[in-house]
């Protein structure tokens, strides 16, 4: 029931035209240049997205990566999904699905669909897509959610069994979130390094070159189980600044991109611009993983303390995103409310003494990306004037999106750093994902918290598992593991000419899109 009421709330929130905002600042021109609204867009051409940042890999179950995973999820198929609205899971590839105990899962899988090169999909694809994350070998970054995976058992061509080590409730989150389905005879063939830069999936739509860093192109897939796409032709074009994405824009080069600067919404036509609540969050971590004053609880406080984060949102953001004080949005099924740190410079300074430091003693290094999620190295600046007005030295170091996060997976960022995580339905996604040891997006590993972690993740009954994730929330804010910042909402620019409903998840499916 509880769920349910949360799905209804998906529904209420969902998109709506905005008329203006605030004064613009960062781009030249105006609607009226184009193409759409004066002699008319070509509706019949390829689709231009433009796009924050680049896939690290094109090959599935690899990257955990919101941008990589974002345009992958054109060429492969998953198993499962969830509802575009409603968030529900939804089948895809499989059938049917249910637990035969706490430890094994049995899937059916659908029959008839074909890759991209004429392979059957079938039961060892499931099994040589998963096993790709278990090698260790591979390298694959999702390998730490899917530890407790023991083996997948092939019972018959569309049949398969999942055995994990311990009980594992979240298996069905897991692979609706992770698992896209690989081709096993064509990475056999062709081997990883070629299959990363040239794949194959069953997805809507065929790959037809990648230039990294540039653009990636696709056309429809005739054959495609669900129907040929309406939309023949894509491109994903890379575009990292915000200013640069809405000029591509303004003169007509792209139909479609996320992340309107927020100072500039008044630039465009209403009707050229959806907005939906995101489940994704944005935070500032303050890393205990590398050696330096974070590793203190009492100056993590302090920094929490002197962070005025409704003002950034205020004034940094025009108000566009919901607060938030924990781990988890207030759209995630596990939401526990927590208390928030009031913004006290007095009460930072003293516990930056307490701790045995002089804020003038303390110069931290704040990692942030350009453009990946809205006005994050704004965001970063201001965040680093407020801790400047205690007298804390903070250097900005501004990153290209791939290098962030290889940086964070590397723990080679500097004691903060910017992110956002998402979009997560579930306490375990995030919770699991970013304060656990070995996880490779995680700032902050506490012994006792991680152990709690593990016990909570492998209970099947349900109100336990939130009564877990409850105390678990209210741990990590007592002990400052985040400056916790906002529930992202984003801000799609489309012009009329687009049939797109922006999704809760964010996922850009083409074959959901087609032209008016």
């Amino acid at each position: 029931m509880r769920n349910n009421k949360l799905l209804i709330t998906f529904l209420l929130i969902i998109t709506m035209l905005l008329a203006a905002c605030t004064e613009s600042t960062n781009v030249d021109g105006n609607s009226s240049s184009s193409p759409d609204s004066s002699s008319g867009a070509n509706s019949q051409g390829p689709l231009v997205i433009g796009f924050e940042a680049d896939a690290t890999t094109l090959l599935a179950n690899h990257d955990v990566n919101y941008t990589t995973d974002t345009l992958i999820r054109n060429i492969y198929d998953p198993l499962i999904d969830r509802d575009s609205q409603t968030a529900e899971f939804v089948p895809v590839l499989a059938e049917e699905w249910k637990n035969i105990d706490e430890k094994t899962w049995y899937l059916k899988l659908k029959e008839g669909i074909k890759f991209h090169n004429g392979a059957d999909f079938n039961a060892n694809a499931v099994k040589f897509s998963i096993d790709y994350i278990l090698d260790e070998s591979n390298g694959s970054f999702y390998r730490s959610r899917w530890a407790n995976v023991e083996e997948v058992v092939v019972l018959s061509d569309y049949e398969v069994e999942i055995h994990t080590s311990v009980p594992f409730p979240s298996l069905i989150q897991r692979i609706a979130e992770d698992l896209l389905i690989i081709e096993p005879g064509y990475v056999e063939e062709v081997g990883i390094e070629k299959a990363s830069s040239k794949p194959v999936g069953t997805g809507a739509y065929t790959f037809v070159e990648w230039s990294r860093d540039n653009h990636l192109k696709l056309k429809a897939f005739e054959d495609y189980w669900q129907g040929k796409p309406e939309i023949e032709e894509v491109e994903f074009r890379i575009i990292p600044e915000f200013s640069a994405r809405m000029s591509a824009f303004m003169s007509g080069e792209i139909y479609l991109f996320k992340n309107i600067p927020v100072d500039s919404v008044k630039q465009f036509e209403s009707n050229e611009v959806k907005q939906i609540s995101s489940s994704r969050i944005n935070y500032l971590a303050l890393s205990n993983l590398v050696d330096g004053p974070l590793k203190d609880v009492k100056v993590r406080q302090a920094i929490n303390h002197a962070i005025n984060a409704n003002e950034l949102l205020e004034t940094v953001l025009s108000g566009y995103g919901s607060r938030i004080t924990g781990p988890l949005s207030q759209l995630n099924a596990d939401y526990a409310e927590t208390k928030e740190y009031d913004y006290d410079p007095d009460l930072a300074v003293k516990l930056i003494e307490e701790a045995g430091y002089s804020p003038e003693e303390l110069t931290l290094t704040l990692d942030t990306p350009s453009g990946r999620y809205p006005m994050d190295s704004h965001i970063a600046q201001a965040i680093a004037s407020q801790l400047q007005s205690i007298g804390i030295n903070v250097e900005v170091r501004v990153n290209e999106w791939g290098q962030h996060l290889e940086k964070i997976q590397k723990r080679e960022t500097g004691d903060m750093y910017i992110l956002g995580w998402g979009p997560a339905f579930d306490a375990q996604s995030t919770i699991e994902n970013l304060f656990t040891l070995e996880a490779p997006y995680s700032s902050f590993y506490q012994e006792n918290i991680e152990k709690k972690i593990k016990e909570t993740n492998q209970s099947f009954d349900q109100e336990a598992r939130y009564a877990g994730y409850a105390e678990l929330q209210q741990q990590l804010v007592e002990q400052a593991a985040w400056v916790p910042l906002w529930q992202q909402a984003d801000l799609y620019a489309v012009k009329s000419s687009l049939n797109f409903s922006p999704r809760v998840d964010e996922k850009m499916n083409v074959f959901e899109m087609s032209w008016n």
